[in-house]
Formats: C-alpha cells, structure tokens, sequence
C-alpha cells in the first residue's frame, strides 16, 4: 500500500515531499502494527489515539502537523476519508505571522570569510550560489553544468527542479559568477552535475546541510537572506516572487514581519537619542 502511495498518490511531488510523506507513513505504520491493525484497516479513532500520542512525546507543533498532513494525503488516496474527519490537532503557529531567520550583516560576512579562508572553490561556490539566488537546497543539487551560462558581464542559472515542477531563471551577480567559475576551473571530470562530493558524485542535500551547519547555520537561512534583503531594499513583490520561486504574495509579506532581534534592538535603542 505504502509503495502504490508513493508511485500513484503523490505523482508529480517533489523529490523531498515523496520522501517526508514515505518517512511519515512509515512511522505511522509502525505505530498501527504495534496497535494491532495496518493502513488498510485503521479507524477514526486510531488516528486520533496516534496524533495524541505524537502530543504526548512532546513533539513540536510543526512536526505533528507534518506527519498530519501525510496521513491525510494518504487516508484521501486510499479511500479513508472518514477515519480523518474531526481530528483534533495541535495548531501551529501561523508561518505568516513569523518573520524567517535571516542571517545579520556580521554572521553573513563571518560565514563568507570562513568558508573563502578555507580554499575549498566548491564550498564557496555553494555558498555563494546559495546566498546570491536564494535557491533552495533541492534545487541546489539538482543542478547541471549546463544549467549555468557565465560571462564577463552577466550570468544565468536555469532552476528546473523547482517546488511545484515550475522552472525558473535566476540573474547570477558578480561575485556568484566568480565564484562558480573559479569552482568549474578546477574541474577536470565529465559528470554533467553542477556541485560533485568528494567521491565525484553529484552533492547531496545532506553534506551542503553538513556544510552549513559546521559553521554553526543552516541552508534555509541564506534563502531566508536572499529574501529578507530584497524585502528590505524594497524591491516590488513581484519581482522577489520570480526570483524566489514562491507561489503566494503572502509567503514573501511573512519577510517583512519584525524578527525577534530587530524587536530587541528597538527596545536597546529607546531613549538613546
């Protein structure tokens, strides 16, 4: 049943969405087996007793609703849409009211004088893809040689694994060009991928995750840059839609929301002028 989901029910998701939605249905598997059923003939109640169960192992609100939404998805697929009415869930808080975690001007320099003094050309330049384009880790990987066009004064990538299968060209800056070429002239391999690991296979999300993370962040956060500053130079939405690759208005406003550290900062600022 799992395996026909995952070819049949979630036909034309993302690579990544497959993958949570199989991980989520597993664990809920689990879960039914130790109960004494299985996903094709679990109940009503059965979802409510294991949503009760994620609550009180104390799981996040955002990862209940993660498995939540995987079990539905699955439940509609399989003709199971009564034993998902009425469940009771803890909310989670609205994303558009929360402002995304955006590196401050000092982190960003930190993080690019790091990973430059460390003389790894393919690090850097996925640093510096990432931060430039505000591209997905997904959509990072994903890419080919042939997807990048540089030149002296202008450079493209072609994102064709995006969120939703829409493709989307990004404008490459001076420094992302740079920093590519600089990378690509050390190459001397035949693989098409764009980013290769050490065993000259195409990168995997994983090790740029591993990479972001031993220099104390993660990959979300330079998209989360990329945004916040086309936001706060006032850039029309439009056009940070595009580049971004987000499908709603709304996503893009949830940047402009005040974070924690520009709300502590006005407060440090009172009555000093």
């Amino acid at each position: 049943m799992l395996e026909r989901f995952l070819n049949e029910g979630l036909r034309g998701k993302s690579e990544t969405t497959i993958k949570t939605y199989g991980n989520a249905i597993q664990q809920f598997e689990k879960w039914l087996d130790g109960s004494g059923t299985n996903l094709s003939d679990y109940a009503r109640s059965d979802v409510q007793q294991y949503i009760d169960y994620l609550a009180s192992k104390k799981k996040s609100a955002s990862t209940i609703n993660k498995l939540w939404n995987a079990i539905k998805s699955y439940s509609k697929w399989a003709g199971k849409r009564e034993a998902i009415e009425d469940i009771s869930v803890v909310k989670v808080a609205d994303i558009k009211k929360q402002a995304p975690k955006a590196m401050s001007k000092p982190e960003r320099s930190k993080l690019i004088r790091d990973i430059d003094n460390s003389k790894n050309k393919r690090d850097f330049a996925i640093l510096m893809t990432l931060l430039m384009t505000g591209i997905r880790v997904s959509e990072l990987v994903a890419l080919d040689r042939l997807d990048v066009v540089l030149s002296d004064r202008k450079g493209s990538l072609v994102v064709r694994s995006g969120k939703g299968n829409k493709e989307r060209t990004l404008p490459l800056n001076v420094e992302a060009r740079r920093a590519i070429e600089k990378y690509l002239d050390e190459r001397t391999d035949s693989n098409p991928a764009l980013f290769i690991s050490n065993r000259k296979d195409r990168i995997s999300i994983r090790s740029v995750q591993h990479l972001m993370e031993k220099h104390g962040h993660n990959v979300h956060q330079t998209r989360h840059s990329f945004i916040t500053g086309l936001v706060r130079a006032g850039e029309d939405i439009s056009v940070i839609q595009s580049l971004s690759g987000h499908s709603s208005a709304d996503m893009i406003l949830r940047y402009s929301m005040p974070s924690e550290e520009d709300k502590q900062e006005a407060v440090d600022r009172l009555f000093k002028d």
